[in-house]
């Protein structure tokens, strides 16, 4: 068992072969849990309080491998338009569920919810569901 109560101060060394936790968006935002890798190392995560842990996080360096983090493909709700004012009434209406919210240059996402449907309906929207990673705390990138 690993255990990770800081990030790593350095990068890992050229070579270094990353092994993965694949996490959801949720098990991104938790400080305390047990996760295991894609080689099957266990790993004990205890983060301070707040820590996030985004696609790319390098957990823990050793010799010869690294623990990198990957986020989960999840089940979202995904709104395209190439109207700013939709986008923006759609995530308007998301932020004020309090729900996560990924925006895109020409769409939302949000994680699914079988409430969201009659949301897209009263908006007008169409709402396509994706299985996709779900990376709310990134900044927006450019998909097309």
């Amino acid at each position: 068992m690993i255990l990770v109560e800081h990030l790593p101060a350095s990068p890992p060394p050229a070579g270094s072969v990353p092994d993965p936790v694949v996490l959801t968006w949720e098990e991104r935002a938790k400080t305390r849990q047990k996760v295991t890798t894609r080689q099957g190392r266990e790993l004990a995560i205890k983060l301070p309080t707040g820590t996030r842990l985004p696609p790319g996080t390098v957990l823990h360096v050793d010799d010869g491998f690294h623990v990198e983090v990957e986020a989960a493909a999840e089940e979202v709700w995904v709104v395209h338009s190439h109207h700013a004012d939709t986008l923006a009434r759609v995530a308007y209406e998301i932020g004020n569920r309090h729900f996560p919210i990924c925006i895109g240059h020409d769409s939302v996402a949000v994680l699914y919810d079988h409430t969201l449907a009659e949301l897209w309906e009263r908006l007008g929207v169409r709402a396509e569901r994706a299985t996709m990673p779900f990376l709310s705390e990134q900044r927006p990138t450019h998909h097309h």
